[in-house]
């Protein structure tokens, strides 16, 4: 063993580095990993709507148990405060209004919400919200 712990302060600064890069990498990759994220939630909600509308022109309603419009659902329906809740991860969908998905985000203040009669989605998020500015921002709508 080295009485002077050269090899302690060696193993110190290689951590040291070593977080220093991970504190420099980690923003940008989870701005991209939620940015991904609301990418794919916006296309589960359009591919709902058109499902949704050929459910609405066989049956005449639309339906809140997502399960019920493929057997190919990309996530799983549960019941929550009851209500049928498609949950994938990251984000929950739900039918509002009889006529409207409601796409929330599990973990940010942020929202998408599809008008099943005019096929239209839009990206809503709570006034001072920054991580839903900028997701909204970067998602095409």
């Amino acid at each position: 063993m080295n009485r002077t712990g050269f090899l302690h302060k060696i193993m110190l600064v290689l951590i040291l580095l070593a977080g220093f890069g991970v504190a420099l990498i980690w923003p940008p990759l989870q701005k991209k990993i939620d940015i991904h994220y609301a990418r794919q939630a916006a296309q589960i909600a359009r591919w709902l709507a058109q499902e949704e509308g050929v459910f609405f022109e066989k049956y005449g309603f639309y339906t809140a148990d997502f399960s019920q419009l493929a057997a190919d659902v990309p996530c799983s329906s549960v019941v929550k405060e009851g209500r049928t809740v498609f949950h994938c991860p990251h984000y929950d969908f739900v039918l509002e209004q009889a006529n409207v998905i409601r796409v929330s985000n599990t973990r940010y203040p942020k929202w998408f919400t599809v008008s099943l009669q005019e096929g239209k989605i839009t990206c809503e998020y709570e006034e001072g919200s920054l991580v839903g500015a900028r997701i909204c921002s970067q998602v095409d709508l």
